[in-house]
Order: C-alpha cells, then sequence, then structure tokens
C-alpha cells in the first residue's frame, strides 16, 4: 500500500481503505502500460470498472462514482481517443450517451482481471494468507446502506 503517515488521527479507517485501493488501481494501470496498454489516469480506470458488458449512459457512470456527468464526458473523450470506449447513442433515451468498450478495450478486461489476481496474490504474500481472506471477507460482507449518524436509525 502506498506509504501513509502514522499519525494516529490521520489513519482513519475510510483512508486505509482508499489507499489500499490506490495501491491496487496503481498496481494495475503501473503493470497494463508495461504490456503495451495505453496509459490511464485513475479516473478513467474507475470508467471502465463501472461499465456494463453492453454499455452504460455517461449520467449512470456519473452516479456509480459519485462525480459529475462533465467529469465522466471528459473521462470518456479521452478514453475514446486511446481507442478503449466509443460514445454511442442510447436505444432507451435519445438525449443520453451510452458508453461502450471498443474491441481493444473488451481485449484490456481479461488483462486486467490477470493482473488484479496477482496483485491479489502478492498482497497475500506481503500480508499473510490469513490476513488477505479476512480483508475480503470484510469487504464482501453486507455493510448495509450508509448510515445517517445525526439520525440514528434511519
Amino acid at each position: 500500500m502506498a506509504s501513509a503517515p502514522r499519525d494516529p488521527a490521520n489513519v482513519n479507517l475510510g483512508r486505509l481503505l482508499l489507499l489500499g485501493f490506490r495501491w491496487f488501481d496503481d498496481g494495475l494501470r503501473r503493470n497494463l502500460a508495461a504490456r503495451g496498454w495505453p496509459p490511464i489516469s485513475s479516473g478513467q480506470s474507475l470508467i471502465v470498472a463501472y461499465l456494463d458488458p453492453g454499455g452504460t449512459t455517461i449520467s449512470e457512470l456519473a452516479r456509480r462514482i459519485g462525480v459529475s456527468r462533465q467529469a465522466v464526458h471528459q473521462l470518456t473523450i479521452t478514453l475514446a481517443a486511446a481507442g478503449l470506449v466509443e460514445l454511442r447513442p442510447c436505444p432507451a433515451d435519445a438525449r443520453s450517451k451510452l458508453v461502450v468498450l471498443t474491441a481493444e478495450g473488451r481485449r484490456s478486461v481479461p488483462a486486467a482481471l490477470a493482473l488484479f489476481d496477482q496483485l491479489e496474490q502478492l498482497l497475500a504474500a506481503r500480508i499473510g494468507k490469513r490476513p488477505a481472506a479476512d480483508l475480503r471477507a470484510a469487504l464482501e460482507a453486507d455493510w448495509g446502506p450508509p448510515p445517517d449518524l445525526d439520525h440514528p436509525g434511519n
């Protein structure tokens, strides 16, 4: 994981989760680039990660990622320039654009999945198989909806 300050005030679980995400994302992007794939940013990797097999609208991607439609549109433009996605008219809504992987983009998905497996195996080797399995189990658990801390029970 990226080095994190060890000041207890700065090392909350949310920050640790973000640092873990960055470790995987940086490893993925670095290794894809080393294998000849076009370099992509963290934001662009989120677009690809949230795409449905048949494509996803820009509005839905923005909702899933938690950013503006404009930000997603800009990221998809750069992914399209790299030949990984294309924008198509949405059959369900003429006002919307559908983001779809190109043939090149579809070829990168198995490579990315294989790299995630390798990164997970490396993490288990570094921190131990049991802690890695426990981490996976905790992240796979149903956490329920995010709570409203100002209104417990909601």
